[in-house]
C-alpha cells in the first residue's frame, strides 16, 4: 500500500508522451499564441492531482504543440531504484495538440485554456525562453514533489522570461498538506497512506507562489500575475468539459480501522489466544515495515516533502525487538513502544505535523491495549 500510495505522489503529473515535436519544427512568428492548459483530475491514482501544460499555436505555420514538463523514460538505468529515490530526472517534452486533445478527450478529462495576454516583445521573449528549454541539454531536472514540479516549471518558465508582479497575494493561505485533502475526498486510503508517508513539509504554511505546485492553483493564480500593470493571462475556455468523479465506497479509514481493533481486543477475552498471538505478530511487522519505510524516505532518498516525518514516533522498527516481547521475553520492549504511542496519542492535538485521526484506533492498540499483549503473551506459571 505505501509504494502505491508513494508511487501516486511521484507520478502526480507524470505519465505523459513522450516528446514528438523536434526542435527543427519550431517556426514561431509574430502571430504565434501561447497559452496555459489545465487539466482535471482524473480516475487513476497518477491524475488525482490534474496537470497542467502550455500550448503554443501559430495559425501561420501551421505549429501547434503542447509542452509540458512531466516525462520520465522507463529506460532510464536503475529506473525503479532512482524513482523510489527521488534521483530519477525528470524531462520537458512536447507533443501535437490534436493528439494531447484526443488524449484527455478519450480519459473524459477537463481541459480550460488560459491564453497568455502579452504585448509582441514580452510574448517573444516568453516564447524563446520555452523554445530554449526544450534543448535536449536544457530539458531534464530533477523533480520534487512541493517545489519543483510539472506545474511550477511553467510558473518559473513564465517570472524567468518576464519581471512579472502579482497583484493579490494577500488572502489566506492553507498549509500544503491542506491543499492536498481537497483532492481526496473520494480516495480516503490514499489520503491516509499519503499522511503517512509525508512529514513537516509538507504542514508548512503555503506562499501564493507554492500553491502553484498544484496545476488548478497555478490556473487560478497565475491570473493574478503583472506585466507592465496589466494582466498577463485573457478570458479562459474551456476546450473540454470534467465528468464528475465517482464516490468512493471503501470504508473510511478511521472506521474500519476502529472495527477491526475492537473486534481484535473482543478475541482477546477468548480462551484460545493462539489466533490472537499471531495477529498480534502480524500486527508487529507490518507497523515496523511501515517504520523501516518512512525512515528510508527520510534519510535515504532526495524526496524533501518526506524527510522529518513525526510518524515514526509510534511507527518504528522498535517492533522487531518486541516481537520478542510477544514469546514472554524481554517484556520491556513492549512497554517502549507502548509508552511511545501514548506520548503519540498525548501529543496529537499539539503536533506540529498534521496526523491522520486514523493512526488512534492503531495507537490505542499499541499503547492502552499493552495490558492485553502482556497477558496473551506471558506463559502461564507451572503448577
Amino acid at each position: 500500500m505505501y509504494f502505491r500510495i508513494l508511487a501516486s505522489i511521484f507520478l502526480f503529473l507524470g505519465l505523459c508522451p513522450k516528446p514528438t515535436v523536434a526542435q527543427s519544427q519550431f517556426n514561431f512568428s509574430d502571430s504565434t499564441r501561447v497559452s496555459l492548459l489545465t487539466c482535471s483530475q482524473g480516475n487513476a491514482l497518477y491524475s488525482t492531482f490534474g496537470h497542467s501544460a502550455v500550448r503554443v499555436y501559430d495559425p501561420l505555420s501551421g505549429m501547434d504543440a503542447v509542452f509540458n514538463w512531466g516525462i520520465f523514460d522507463f529506460a532510464t538505468p536503475n529506473f525503479y531504484w532512482k524513482f523510489m529515490r527521488g534521483k530519477l530526472l525528470y524531462q520537458m517534452g512536447g507533443e501535437r495538440f490534436t493528439d494531447f486533445y484526443a488524449e484527455y478527450q478519450y480519459l473524459r478529462r477537463g481541459v480550460v485554456e488560459t491564453p497568455m495576454n502579452l504585448p509582441l516583445e514580452a510574448k517573444r521573449k516568453l516564447i524563446k525562453t520555452i523554445e530554449t528549454n526544450y534543448l535536449p541539454e536544457n530539458r531534464k531536472y530533477k523533480y520534487d514533489f512541493f517545489f519543483d514540479n510539472c506545474a511550477t516549471r511553467i510558473r518559473d518558465v513564465v517570472e524567468r522570461a518576464l519581471p512579472i508582479q502579482y497583484a493579490d497575494t494577500t488572502r489566506t493561505i492553507k498549509p500544503l498538506r491542506r491543499l492536498l485533502d481537497e483532492y481526496l475526498g473520494n480516495l480516503p486510503w490514499s489520503d491516509f497512506g499519503i499522511d503517512l508517508v509525508l512529514g513537516l513539509p509538507a504542514d508548512q504554511m503555503g506562499t501564493f507562489r507554492y500553491e502553484m505546485f498544484l496545476p488548478d492553483y497555478l490556473g487560478k493564480n497565475l491570473p493574478h500575475a503583472q506585466y507592465q500593470g496589466k494582466p498577463i493571462t485573457g478570458p479562459e475556455k474551456r476546450l473540454l468539459p470534467a465528468d464528475p468523479l465517482p464516490p468512493s465506497k471503501a470504508p473510511k479509514p478511521i472506521v474500519l480501522m476502529s472495527a477491526i481493533m475492537l473486534i481484535w481486543v473482543g478475541l482477546g477475552f477468548l480462551k484460545n489466544k493462539s489466533f490472537v498471538r499471531i495477529l498480534d505478530r502480524l500486527f508487529f511487522v507490518v507497523i515496523g515495515l511501515g517504520g523501516c519505510l518512512m525512515l528510508f524516505l527520510w534519510f535515504a532518498t532526495d524526496h524533501l516533502a518526506t524527510k522529518d516525518n513525526l510518524n515514526v514516533i509510534w511507527a518504528n522498527p522498535l517492533y522487531f525487538f518486541a516481537l520478542g516481547s510477544l514469546r514472554g521475553k524481554r517484556q520491556y520492549w513492549l512497554w517502549i513502544i507502548g509508552g511511545l504511542c501514548v506520548f503519540t496519542l498525548l501529543f496529537f492535538p499539539f503536533s506540529p505535523q498534521l496526523l491522520h485521526p486514523a493512526i488512534i484506533p492503531i495507537l490505542l492498540r499499541s499503547g492502552a491495549g499493552l495490558p492485553f499483549f502482556s497477558a496473551h503473551h506471558t506463559p502461564k506459571p507451572k503448577t
